[in-house]
């Protein structure tokens, strides 16, 4: 039977982390793990549950960051950030993500730390340049960019016993920025990414874009940006038109034709998101 720790602070957390060996596992949401548990039969000699820390679930945005806990839900985070021009992008992931029931469970630190290609919150962690803050076995901290966490094969860099203590994002780095996020899956509600689109824009009074960075998802191991569309974008407007020549930048990233196509619908609606 497996031992189960259920820290109730970041102290105890800190002192938890340091019994975990190879064989472990740690619950977060839970969303995931549950059913490989139940579907593989999986008898981790600990399991750790990041459950019981409340401040694991903090969200804090002033006027210069935006902190969010590891364990702030799904629907927490849509709630939070919904309405914020810059961090628009977080709500419109976060807010898509499976069924009401699976928001209001699922964390942005399992989401992210679990590194499914598919999963919708990578590619706005990367496109605002988020930091995780990690802890290790007797409370150590450090810090790192949301590119470092990702191994680039569908797996964390995280080393053993330690776990994401919550995302940092600069939000000076965004001022007069304005952000979005679209999927493209199989049906409209509770679906899986075949291809995320996460996109800020910064625009003159006008609407001509000064500046843009464009992040895409679920197409390889990790997200990856699109220079050759941000440069598209610069000096335009947000015109649902440049959907096609947008589209054709998806060419050489992704060896199934369809994608390549689908591109140009999902870069279409994302730039509807931009329309006054």
């Amino acid at each position: 039977m497996s031992t189960c720790y259920i820290p109730k602070t970041v102290e105890e957390l800190g002192g938890a982390l340091g019994h975990l060996t190879e064989d472990s596992l740690i619950l977060a949401g839970g969303t995931d793990l549950v059913l490989h548990l139940r579907a593989e039969h999986l008898q981790p000699d600990v399991l750790l549950s990041l459950c019981g820390v409340p401040q694991l679930r903090i969200i804090e945005i002033t006027s210069e960051q935006a902190s969010i806990g590891a364990m702030a839900t799904m629907a927490e985070i849509h709630k939070a950030m919904d309405g914020l021009p810059d961090l628009q992008a977080l709500a419109d992931a976060a807010g898509g993500v499976g069924s009401p029931q699976i928001r209001n469970k699922g964390t942005i630190g399992g989401n992210a730390a679990n590194a499914s290609a598919a999963a919708d919150l990578p590619p706005v962690l990367w496109l605002l340049n988020a930091q995780a803050e990690i802890m290790g076995p007797g409370g150590v901290r450090r810090t790192i960019s949301v590119q470092e966490l990702a191994d680039g094969h569908q797996g964390n860099t995280l080393a053993l016993g330690e776990v994401v203590l919550r995302f940092l994002i600069d939000r000076t780095a965004f001022t007069g920025w304005r952000s979005a996020f679209v999927k493209l899956g199989h049906r409209s509600q509770v679906t899986i990414s075949r291809i995320g689109m996460a996109m800020a824009l910064l625009q003159a009074a006008d609407g001509t874009i000064q500046d843009a960075r464009v992040v895409a998802g679920a197409i390889k191991p990790v997200p990856f940006p699109l220079p050759a569309a941000e440069a598209i974008l610069r000096g335009k407007r947000p015109d649902p038109g440049l959907a096609v020549e947008l589209g054709e930048t998806f060419k050489g990233n992704t060896r199934r034709v369809y994608k390549e196509n689908a591109a140009k619908g999902v870069f279409q609606d994302t730039l509807l998101r931009f329309q006054p």
